[in-house]
This record gives C-alpha cells, structure tokens and sequence, in this order.
C-alpha cells in the first residue's frame, strides 16, 4: 500500500494485512465485497492519533511545571497547583496503560463538550480528586469507543473502588459536603448511565441522582459561594430535574429554596443557558406531576409557555453560535446528508446543546399533540386561539426542528474528527425523531438508518435496539 509510512493507514483491517489498496466504501470496501470476506469497518484519524496526543499532553504539563519551577510568584505557584490537580497523577509518568489513555481521553476530549466541562479548566482546583470516581466513566468511554474489553473490566473494579470510598465519605459529616464526594456521585452517575443498555429501569442511576439532592441539601447556600460549588450544583441539579421530567413527578422545591440565594450570584452568558433549560425541565416535571389537576386552557398555555421558553434560548444559542449550510458538492468526500443538505457548526459542543434543546421542545410539542387528540374542541374552559397555535406548532414548528436535528447528522458524524465521541449524541435524538407521529416519512427512515450505521459503526447497541423498536413498531423505551 502506498502512502506515508509515518501515517497509520485508515484502510479495513484485511487490507492492512493484505497490504492492498482499500476503496473504505461503507458499510465495507469493495476488495472484501469479492473475497467473500467480514469488512470490519475503517480506524478514523483521531482514534489513531490518541496515543500520541496522550504523550504529548503530558509532555506539556510536565514543561509547564519545569517552567513553574523557577521564579513563580505565589499566585503563578497557585495556578500551577490548580493545573496539576486536572492533569492527575497519570501524566507524571507518560504511560501507554489503559487508565492513562483513557484519563488523557476524559479530561481533554470528553469533558469540554459535555457537563463535565469544568474539569477540562486548568483553574480548577479540586481537593482529593477522586480518582477511582474518575477512572470508571473513563475506561467505560475507552471501552465503548475502541472496542476494548480489558477496559470495561477495569471501569467495574474502578467503580467498585469508587462507590465504597463514596459509601464513606457520606457517613463523614465533614466528607459529605466536599466538592470531591459531589463529583463523585456525579461521576458515578455517569458511568451508570453509560453502561445502561435500556430494557430495564436504571435504577443505580436513579440512586445516584436522588444522592446527589441530599448533598445538594447538605451543602446548603455555602456551595454558592465559589465557582466550583455553582458548577456542581447546576450539573447536579439538571439531572434532578430530568429524572423528576422523566417519571413525572414534581421536582423537590428544595431546589427552588436554594436557588434564591444563587439567582444572586454572577452567571456567564452560557451558563445562563444552562440555568434557564433547568428551569424549563422543572416546568415539564411540575406538568406532568400536575397534570391531572389541570383544566384544559392551564394544559394549553402551560405547555405553549414551556414551548416558547425554549424557542428563546434556540434563538439565542445561535445568535451566540451560528451555524452555516454547506454545499455538499463542494465536499472532497461524500457525505451523508439528509435532503442534500449539511449545517456545520462553530463546535460539536454547539451542535449538541442545539440538538438537546430542539429534542425537547419536540417533546413538549408531542405533548400539545397529545391534548389536541385528547381534549374535544368543545371543552369547556378553552380559550379562543390556544388550539390554533397548538396545530401550528405541530404542523409546522416540529418539523422545523426536525430538520434542524438531521441538518446537523452529518456534521457530528462525519464533518466532526471526532466521530467515536459525537455518534453517542445523536442516539436520543434520532430515536425521538424516529417515533413522533409528526415525523414526515423521509425523516423517520433516515433516522433510523443513521441510529443503525451509529450502532453498527461505533458499538452502540443502544442504536441498534431503537432502530430495531421503530421498525418492529414499538414505543420507544425510556433511555
């Protein structure tokens, strides 16, 4: 095969070994198509580059510390500190160890695009890091995205390790109330979620979730107070709120008692954002807790008011982060794009808070549906133009963002270098989009195919299993 030998080849694993050009046509190339032979799929870019990125981060840190070393003001000396404590013990040493790749994953690929961001900041400072905590989440992640069993076997014992030092920490009333055992539950939290396949309650993340509202309760308006204490609260908080919107229960007013202290505290622009999407969460747990005792106007304007809370923060997500179309023949690879047509967005971090407050809204949406199939146009107690908007807002509003979501498919799965991150994204959205009965047919079939290339692809049987609920007709599971 021809090529730079410095670069690894992306070509299928037979070819490798046959040393023979390979065409990487999907689902398989077309030389294993004639020999009658299992393809096995293509190495993308960035999971051949992993290991290297690895050693260099931890080259970094360690002349960063050299350069600290000498002539640092106190304050200097403090910012160092703080980076050692996020770079972890496993830099020290560049290792090629799993926990090693799998840390340098976590802490500098997968944590500053999802809500573990905080932890990818040089600034922040958390005492007693919890490591096993840590490593769990990671080597499942490793695991997952490079097909690598010995990897999930060490996230079980770290989690193992984990819960007992978690277990106690919480029986030390000083412990207890540590940013440390906070990130701990959350992290725990993670990894259930991860390794969660559906057909069954998640139960050890329920546990986890209902955990992390008695710290939150514990630590009281203190944890206000500082930037970390913010953070793990509005992480910890959403997913309350979600479990609460999930199963249709109420979420505790505890959470609103606390807030009045935050509401004072200073916000960035994103993490108002954030603030505000917990707030619309709470709105759906409270509707569905109290829908019964709802009249069929208060279901209406409920619904239409949590509907246009989140029309405003779409709006100003992509005022902040607006996103292109591109030409898909101007492309130098085919791509997958549904209806020709393919968003590129600032970020895949932007593209994924887009995709979560869209899926949402859908399912408030689905919920409007839901009233105008169930509450006769004649019902007492209704007022003038509330259906009228609820039938535009289906008719119309939905499938806007329906497109939206599968506009940008094509950038998370084969735009963005970091495909065996993004796929996982795109498992909730797809199924929802797959299943609402609004969902024009050509989307619904895209939907699915791309849920089974994502499960196909990159490991997810999570995809596999909706794909395969959507065609066998089924209601979606809760995931």
């Amino acid at each position: 095969m021809g090529g730079n030998p410095a670069t690894p080849s992306k070509a299928c694993q037979p070819c490798r070994v046959k040393r023979r050009k390979c065409d990487m046509l999907r689902p398989g190339c077309s030389q294993c198509k004639r020999a009658n032979i299992e393809c096995g799929g293509y190495r993308d870019s960035f999971s051949l580059r992993l290991r290297d990125q690895t050693s260099l981060a931890a080259q970094k840190v360690q002349k960063s510390r050299s350069a600290g070393s000498t002539g640092s003001t106190p304050d200097e000396k403090t910012e160092t500190r703080s980076a050692d404590a996020m770079t972890l013990v496993t830099f020290q040493k560049p290792s090629p160890s799993p926990e090693s790749l799998a840390m340098g994953y976590f802490i500098h690929v997968y944590a500053p695009s999802s809500t573990f961001e905080y932890l990818a900041e040089p600034a922040v400072l958390i005492r007693d890091l919890p490591e096993d905590a840590l490593l769990a989440p990671a080597l499942l992640l490793f695991s997952q995205n490079w097909r690598y069993p010995q990897a999930r076997s060490l996230a079980q014992k770290h989690y193992a390790l984990a819960l007992r030092a978690t277990n106690q920490s919480l029986s030390s009333p000083d412990l207890a109330t540590s940013d440390s055992t906070l990130l701990s539950v959350l992290l725990l939290s993670l990894f259930e979620a991860l390794i969660f396949q559906g057909r069954s309650d998640p139960v050890n993340w329920n546990a986890h979730t209902q955990g992390a509202m008695e710290l939150l309760r514990l630590r009281g308006e203190e944890q206000f107070q500082r930037d970390l204490g913010r953070r793990l609260y509005r992480h910890a908080s959403l997913n309350i709120r979600t479990q609460c919107a999930q199963v249709g229960v109420q979420a505790p007013l505890s959470l609103s008692t606390l807030e009045s202290s935050y509401l004072d505290c200073p916000r960035p622009r994103e993490h108002q954002h954030t603030w505000l999407f917990g707030q619309i969460v709470n709105g759906i747990a409270n509707f569905r807790a109290r829908q019964h005792e709802l009249s069929p106007s208060e279901i209406f304007q409920s619904l239409l008011r949590l509907d246009s809370a989140l029309s405003k923060i779409l709006t100003n997500l992509h005022q902040d982060e607006p996103f292109r179309s591109l030409d898909a023949t101007t492309l130098q690879k085919p791509v997958c794009g549904f209806r020709g047509r393919i968003d590129q967005y600032p970020s895949f971090r932007a593209a994924r808070t887009m995709n979560t407050m869209r899926i949402v809204r859908l399912f408030v949406i689905q919920m409007l549906d839901q009233a105008l199939i169930s509450i006769s146009a004649q019902a007492e107690d209704m007022q003038p133009g509330l259906r009228a908007r609820a039938h535009e807002l289906v008719q119309t509003t939905a499938v806007d963002m329906i497109l939206e979501i599968l506009y940008s498919v094509a950038y998370i799965l084969e735009l963005y270098d970091k495909p065996n991150l993004s796929a996982r994204s795109l498992i909730y959205c797809l199924s929802g989009v797959a299943v609402f009965r609004f969902t024009p047919a050509d989307a619904k079939e895209y939907a699915v195919e791309r849920l089974k290339f994502v499960g196909e692809r990159y490991g997810f049987p999570q995809a596999i299993d909706s794909a395969n609920m959507v065609l066998q007709v089924k209601e979606l599971e809760d995931w």
